[in-house]
């Protein structure tokens, strides 16, 4: 005779997601609280709640009920991460490993057999104070949003499925050079297998010191190269009307001269945005010439579906005005979690028509699991009552 099995009730997708990010933070980021009222997932809970709003951690301490004052959570984490360097270089490091623990299943079984186009990007966050410790904390930059100061961060980022996933993220420091920095990038990829068929960096990155740290590691790139002066240099191989390849030596006569394979595409623009004629690309290539010139433009294209990451990210990292580079590292780096978490489950989750019982792809946007979050956390903590002052 059978025996009758408990029915196990499925998560929804909320908890899913949410225990996900939990249990990654708690695993790779022990914060070893001793405090009566707040323990680790509470800690965790406001860090997310405060990152899918948009706001700074004691505001999101204000608009929930059951957790303590912020200037008490700012305590407990100040213990845990500190400002010093050797803490930026820890946090970043267990930021790496959980990146790679986030990535979805499929993913994980294939990523030392298949190659996968990569991007590299490096984003600029404006900061307006003085440096914690040591000045090298602080890039500076061209003048943005009222400043010429950054906190900088590098990411690296694989397609896969058509899909972009990050993968390595690291802390730029001030007298970091581009290569230093996509050296450092492309060993974080390498520890968790990361096999590269090509890489797409931005006009930032092309530098000769790239290329030919690129060249030896025999990673085939594509690199924009800026087009400038009225006559020499890269202008004056913008001739003719037709696209083509070429050899260039970069500065010229100087012991830093460097020749670089270089493909030049005339695009006609047909009144796009209101320009007529020929408008000229220029990109640094090696490893492509088996790719037809015609395909060359459309793969730099995919880039700019990988940019589009920096873009979601910002939308879900918390505000802060610490100067702390620690704890601004690790905001940026929940919020990069957040977003493969999204990828994640955007790709394998799944929702169940309680009628019929049939599973179906949900329709799964970065706004509509910000909410999901939001809702998810409001019911666990409760949301707090503000009091209006005086009598109406």
């Amino acid at each position: 005779m059978s025996k009758c099995r408990a029915k196990s009730t499925p998560l929804s997708l909320s908890e899913q997601m949410r225990q996900t990010l939990i249990d990654s933070l708690k695993t790779h980021l022990p914060l070893d609280l001793h405090a009566r009222t707040l323990d680790e997932t509470q800690v965790w809970e406001l860090v997310l709640y405060a990152s899918v709003q948009g706001l700074s951690l004691d505001s999101a301490c204000q608009e929930l009920a059951d957790v303590p004052s912020g200037n008490r959570v700012r305590e407990h984490l100040k213990e845990a991460f500190d400002a010093s360097a050797f803490s930026v270089l820890a946090v970043e490091e267990e930021l790496n490993a959980a990146l790679a623990q986030g990535l979805s299943p499929a993913l994980t079984k294939r990523i030392n057999r298949n190659r996968y186009d990569i991007g590299i990007d490096l984003v600029e966050i404006p900061y307006y104070g003085q440096p914690a410790q040591i000045d090298e904390e602080i890039r500076r930059g061209q003048a943005r949003s009222g400043t010429t100061r950054f906190h900088a961060y590098a990411t690296l980022a694989l397609v896969h499925q058509g899909q972009r996933y990050e993968v390595a993220l690291t802390f730029v420091w001030a007298d970091e050079t581009m290569d230093q920095i996509v050296n450092r990038l492309l060993t974080q990829a390498k520890t968790i297998g990361v096999r590269i068929r090509r890489a797409y960096l931005d006009k930032g990155f092309a530098r000769p010191a790239v290329f030919t740290l690129l060249r030896q590691k025999r990673i085939p790139y594509l690199i924009p190269l800026p087009i400038k002066g009225k006559t020499g240099g890269l202008k004056a191989l913008c001739q003719g009307k037709a696209s083509y390849r070429t050899r260039h030596t970069f500065n010229v006569g100087t012991s830093q001269a460097y020749t670089t394979d270089v493909i030049l595409l005339c695009r006609y623009t047909k009144g796009r945005y209101g320009r007529h004629g020929c408008q000229w690309f220029a990109y640094a290539a090696y490893g492509m010439k088996r790719v037809p010139l015609a395909q060359i433009f459309a793969l730099y294209r995919r880039r700019f579906g990988m940019e589009s990451g920096y873009r979601q990210m910002h939308q879900i990292r918390a505000r802060t005005t610490s100067a702390n580079p620690t704890w601004r590292l690790l905001l940026v780096g929940v919020a990069f979690l957040l977003y493969n978490v999204y990828i994640r489950f955007r790709q394998n989750g799944r929702q169940v028509n309680p009628y019929d019982r049939r599973a179906r792809t949900p329709w799964l946007s970065l706004k509509r699991m910000a909410h999901m979050i939001i809702r998810l956390i409001e019911q666990r903590l409760g949301v707090a009552d503000f009091q209006l002052g005086g009598a109406t």
